[in-house]
């Protein structure tokens, strides 16, 4: 099922319309892809979310992104229909999407590649910005060493070095 795009409604929710066995069905066809596909299902609708200027922008940047990424296409649309419905659960529960913003920080701290994405999806430049700073300041606190592991570290080099 591909969804058509209206551009004079406001919300994101109307544009889609699933029903509860689709809702259902692409949930088991997208179970098992993968931890790269899985981290897309937590990192695209962040992404999406965080775009204030243009949602619409955002969710045809992350379409094309699928498509392009992912092989078969069918598979990529797939793919595209569960992170819509990922939004429709951010719509319904903010706290949701907060845990998921914490978790795709995670993620793009621990790949910092995957930051590549961000640069593909989003559109705002100040959110880009915002976010770099984010993931740069978590990816510093989690990378860096303390004054004694520097000592050990320094002891060892000059020993076996």
């Amino acid at each position: 099922m591909e969804a058509k795009f209206n551009f004079n409604h406001l919300n994101i929710i109307d544009l889609y319309k699933y029903s509860f066995i689709d809702r259902i069905f692409i949930k088991l066809q997208t179970r098992a892809l993968g931890s790269r596909i899985d981290r897309l299902f937590i990192l695209l609708p962040v992404l999406i979310n965080m775009n204030l200027s243009d949602k619409y922008k955002a969710v045809d940047n992350t379409k094309m992104f699928l498509i392009d990424t992912i092989e078969p296409k069918n598979l990529a649309l797939k793919v595209y229909d569960r992170v819509i419905l990922r939004l429709f659960d951010y719509k319904k529960d903010n706290n949701l999407f907060i845990q998921d913003r914490q978790k795709s920080f995670d993620i793009l701290c621990q790949n910092i590649q995957l930051y590549s994405i961000v640069d593909r999806i989003l559109s705002d430049e100040e959110q880009k910005s915002i976010l770099r700073e984010i993931i740069k300041k978590q990816y510093d606190e989690s990378y860096s060493i303390d004054d004694n592991t520097k000592n050990i570290l320094s002891f060892q080099e000059q020993h076996y070095l």
